[in-house]
């Protein structure tokens, strides 16, 4: 089955207007079914293969036995004997002998390796054959090195690397791809022009192998596309790697090595020669030093934009090589690539992308954002939040519309430190065929990123979802008041008197009303009543939002809290009910801002933006459930009142 490619109109070259894709010409090959059993199962062959080669040979370091790994199973999927020692070492002699010089550049010899493991040589062979086969129709040199450079191998030997899993990188890459014009894909699959496609962040290759795969489908045997893949990373033993999947094909690619990518002047002299990029560089706060090179890499303007004027300041390299990667993009190129949401949900993040547009005198889309959830690189030893873009550099200044979904699953789980099968699937699969086919089902599109001050995929979803804009959803502004009233509490009260704190509120929007009828603030407190719903701001990823029923007392409530007072009194009780719909939490607690979970903050002013849904078919459920909870409370008050009696020495229980 074939996907067409349906994307937004591209900008043509000579004339600035619009011109449809040729979507009959050219169609994307549907998904790469990734079988989770199988590869669940591939990677518990791999990583038992390591504990074996690790515990019964001398194959130490890691990077040893990875390159023995690596080559035997490039020796099985090239269909050559392995049964015995020497049939290995004749085979993969004779492998390198018909490669010439494309033959992988080996950082041990291999007879010398085979001589330490002889003995074992059944074993590992039976592995191979297992994890060869499992993996057929999947990328299984990039599972290999996504499962044995991580976890236990990392942490001693600095192999530690956080690499993309295949079922992100094929969908980025689909959706990648679908955005170039009809004649650039025409002309890279088929070898027909100077234009590249690569990974200037390379680790193993995965991106650039799956983009190799999916041009040599469009362009058919003999396309060339191989002779535009360019990769660069700063390790030889992952530039090796990266070129082993080719030699699969026959194909000896143009990786190098290079001390660092975004200064190499090897890189540099590619700028503007990009029809495609895909990366998931190395990221992390304050990681990258300003250096000479840096800003004539990528200019002293841009630096001074991202906050880098001197030796003093430092960034997070993940930002740094965005911009290193749209300078090296061709006109109508597109860049599909993974950064951390700290960076992307900035406020800074959009000025610095308009400053970029500014200074290089160009025009960027952001085409499609979308959310990634934390399973997807904690096998590697992270729940770093991450999302990834896809953007194109744009002929002319007619903006893209920005497609925009979240993702939460991603096809497999972690399992203590393995993979094991997600029954739900992977959401990816579905978002890349509804951004290619044109549709928002999966997510929502937007008319352009220009039109936000962050990107933050829940908000976005929220407000721009078909449901909020077929229902009438309104704007919580537009039905409530903020009231901020501060008021000192009295040491003594005449009459019930009722302080609700943060704490006293569950997620079912419950209030302890016994703990809240002890509390005694010595601080200022706000002032709140009957009929108003309060919206904790701090820590929103505990969602606490009440409402104050209709109860004799004074009430009070901590600072912390968003006093709302319905406009029409009568609706405050299906304004509060639509504050606990799983998409207004979302995209509240999107919002929020900080420097940890506990931490986190959503700006009040926020909160009065969320769009939400009246849920006018419940009305009679509603009420009651008001019924029901003013009952409740009260009859937890008056049970308070005799378990006090008793405690105090009545001989009696009164109710």
């Amino acid at each position: 089955m074939q996907t067409l490619l349906q994307f937004e109109p591209q900008v043509s070259g000579m004339n600035g207007q619009r011109a449809q894709i040729d979507t009959g010409a050219i169609g994307l090959p549907g998904h790469d079914d990734i079988n989770q059993d199988s590869m669940s199962e591939a990677e518990r062959a791999l990583l038992n293969l390591a504990d074996y080669v690790y515990a019964h040979t001398s194959l130490k370091p890691m990077s040893k036995a990875l390159f023995f790994i690596s080559r035997c199973l490039l020796v099985a999927r090239k269909g050559m004997a392995y049964d015995t020692v020497w049939e290995l070492a004749d085979s993969y002699v004779n492998l390198c002998a018909s490669l010439g010089t494309g033959a992988p550049f080996d950082d041990f010899d291999f007879r010398a390796v085979l001589s330490e493991v002889q003995d074992h040589i059944p074993t590992v062979g039976a592995a191979v054959t297992r994890i060869a086969t499992l993996t057929a129709k999947a990328d299984s040199l990039g599972l290999a090195f996504n499962t044995l450079l991580r976890g236990k191998f990392e942490s001693g030997e600095g192999l530690g690397t956080f690499l993309t899993p295949e079922e992100v990188v094929e969908p980025m890459i689909r959706m990648a791809v679908s955005t170039l014009s009809s004649e650039m894909l025409k002309e890279l699959a088929g070898g027909q022009t100077q234009l590249l496609f690569g990974d200037i962040c390379g680790g193993t290759g995965r991106f650039v192998y799956s983009l190799y795969r999916l041009l040599r489908k469009v362009g058919g045997p003999g396309g060339g596309a191989e002779d535009a893949a360019r990769l660069f990373d700063q390790s030889s033993l992952a530039v090796e790697l990266g070129r082993l999947n080719f030699l699969f094909d026959d194909v000896s690619p143009r990786f190098e090595c290079v001390n660092d990518s975004l200064t190499a002047p090897s890189v540099s002299k590619l700028r503007d020669q990009f029809a495609l990029l895909a990366t998931n560089p190395p990221f992390g706060t304050g990681k990258y030093k300003w250096t000479p090179g840096l800003s004539s890499a990528l200019s002293p303007e841009l630096l001074r934009a991202l906050g880098l004027r001197g030796p003093s300041d430092f960034a997070d390299p993940s930002e740094l090589f965005l911009f290193r990667n749209l300078d090296l993009l061709a006109p109508g190129g597109t860049l599909a690539i993974v950064l951390p949401d700290g960076i992307t949900q900035s406020r800074r993040f959009i000025n610095a992308l308009k400053s970029y547009e500014d200074l290089r005198n160009v025009h960027i889309s952001l085409a499609a954002l979308v959310s990634l959830p934390v399973t997807t690189f904690a096998l590697g030893g992270t729940v770093a939040k991450t999302s990834f873009m896809v953007i194109c550099k744009t002929r002319g200044k007619n903006a893209l519309p920005m497609y925009v979904a979240t993702a939460k699953h991603v096809g497999f789980v972690k399992r203590g430190n393995r993979r094991a099968p997600d029954a739900r699937g992977n959401d990816l699969s579905l978002i890349s065929d509804d951004f290619l086919q044109g549709n928002a089902r999966a997510g929502v599109r937007v008319d352009s990123w220009r039109s936000f001050e962050r990107l933050i995929p829940a908000a976005i979803c929220h407000v721009g979802s078909p449901t909020a804009k077929s229902k009438g959803w309104r704007q919580l502004g537009s039905l409530v008041d903020p009231i901020k009233k501060f008021q000192s509490v009295p040491r003594v009260s005449k009459g019930r008197h009722l302080h609700v704190s943060v704490l006293d509120i569950d997620e079912t929007g419950l209030i302890d009303v016994i703990g809240a009828s002890k509390n005694r603030p010595v601080s200022r407190v706000l002032s709140c009543e009957p009929g108003d719903i309060l919206v904790s701001c701090i820590n929103p990823k505990i969602w606490r939002a009440t409402f104050i029923p209709r109860m004799a007392g004074m009430w009070t409530c901590s600072p912390e809290f968003l006093v709302l007072r319905p406009k029409q009194p009568e609706q405050g009780w299906e304004i509060y009910c639509a504050l606990h719909r799983g998409s207004v939490i979302r995209a509240a607690q999107s919002l929020a801002g900080g420097t940890s979970s506990s931490r986190q903050r959503v700006e009040k002013e926020k909160i009065l933006q969320l769009q939400v849904p009246l849920l006018s078919k419940s009305g009679k459920a509603i009420a009651r459930h008001v019924a029901e909870r003013v009952k409740y409370y009260e009859i937890r008050l008056r049970e308070a009142v005799a378990y006090a009696a008793l405690h105090q020495g009545d001989e009696s229980f009164t109710f």
